[in-house]
């Protein structure tokens, strides 16, 4: 569908599902049949006054983004170069559920660092026709945003009315109308992508995390990767630590990371992991895990399975994620 005054900028909005496309039912929210109808009115009512042209697509089928897997975002990604390419709009609004919204935006952030034309992530807590919806609040935001943006700007978050950095942006209120927020300013200029393309393979690579509680067993972190995944994010205490002293941690963790890559981050929202600092961060880092320096738990899964499905593996895999790539962390000081 398009909504076309001749000559006009053009956004392509991309709808994948979510809350924003959903209405009440007897059995809580669920998809509405009649969306498709119900977006063309609400980017028409939005574009019309801006003068700005629009199409818009659907993913299908549209996914309640509780159920979002690891090819979720790589399959967005592929339909909006494939759109990109096309229609050539002068920026792309892709409109998402807000559960794992972060997540993809974080992951779409590197899929399309080279696309050229301004991305912005959206959603809403709140269903379309719902009273006091956000829908069209955060739908309006996201398109100005895309169609004002520099050609090479970074994918963006437009949400609860601000403009979000997608590779820090994080979901903290799981009811308010601001439901995400940028955990900490960055410092230092992103060195930008490498020269990577996506492998095509069977599967994609799956990233697990693992939280290191008090209660936590060798055993545990055995189990974490019991079902096989590609990477590991392990999330650590403060600046980097973990219970080192635990009998057969330092050997379990040198024994997966012999396997499959695993990248530590910090459990705080800010200051990142410095494995120097404390001796028991030196052992983490001793027994092959690689520094995570700053970046959120969404990112760090995103950039991981990233740079794993583009084929970087060992010394390279390393280097790249203690990197700042896209602005998604401060980096390790070389």
């Amino acid at each position: 569908m398009s909504v076309s005054p001749s000559g006009a900028p053009s956004v392509l909005v991309f709808a994948t599902g979510g809350t924003i496309g959903m209405r009440e039912t007897e059995h809580g929210l669920a998809p509405d049949p009649d969306f498709p109808e119900v977006l063309e009115q609400l980017v028409a009512g939005i574009c019309g006054p801006l003068g700005i042209s629009a199409r818009i697509n659907h993913l299908l089928p549209p996914i309640d983004s509780a159920n979002a897997d690891a090819e979720t975002a790589p399959k967005i990604a592929r339909a909006i170069r494939a759109r990109v390419r096309t229609h050539r709009p002068r920026g792309v609004v892709i409109t998402h559920g807000t559960d794992t919204l972060a997540y993809t935006a974080a992951r779409l952030a590197f899929e399309l660092g080279d696309l050229g034309v301004p991305v912005v992530v959206t959603g809403s807590q709140l269903a379309h026709g719902a009273p006091g919806t956000d829908a069209r609040a955060n739908l309006s935001l996201a398109i100005r945003a895309a169609v004002k943006a520099a050609p090479g700007s970074p994918v963006t978050v437009a949400f609860g009315g601000a403009l979000l950095p997608a590779v820090r942006t994080t979901k903290h209120d799981s009811r308010a109308l601001t439901a995400f927020r940028a955990e900490a300013p960055l410092a230092g200029q992103p060195h930008g992508l490498p020269s990577l393309t996506a492998q095509e393979h069977a599967g994609l690579a799956r990233v697990l995390t693992l939280r290191f509680v008090p209660g936590i067993t060798v055993a545990d972190v055995h189990a974490a990767v019991g079902g096989r995944p590609d990477a590991l994010v392990l999330e650590c205490y403060g600046s980097g630590n973990g219970p080192m002293a635990r009998p057969g941690m330092t050997a379990a963790l040198r024994e997966i990371s012999a396997e499959i890559p695993i990248v530590a981050i910090s459990q705080c929202a800010t200051g990142g992991v410095d494995f120097s600092r404390y001796a028991v961060g030196q052992e983490l880092a001793g027994s092959g895990v690689i520094d995570g320096t700053d970046l959120t738990l969404e990112t760090a899964l995103a950039k991981l399975g990233y740079l794993l499905d583009c084929g970087v593996r060992g010394a390279d895999l390393r280097a790249l994620m203690e990197r700042n790539l896209v602005g998604e962390c401060a980096g390790v000081a070389r």
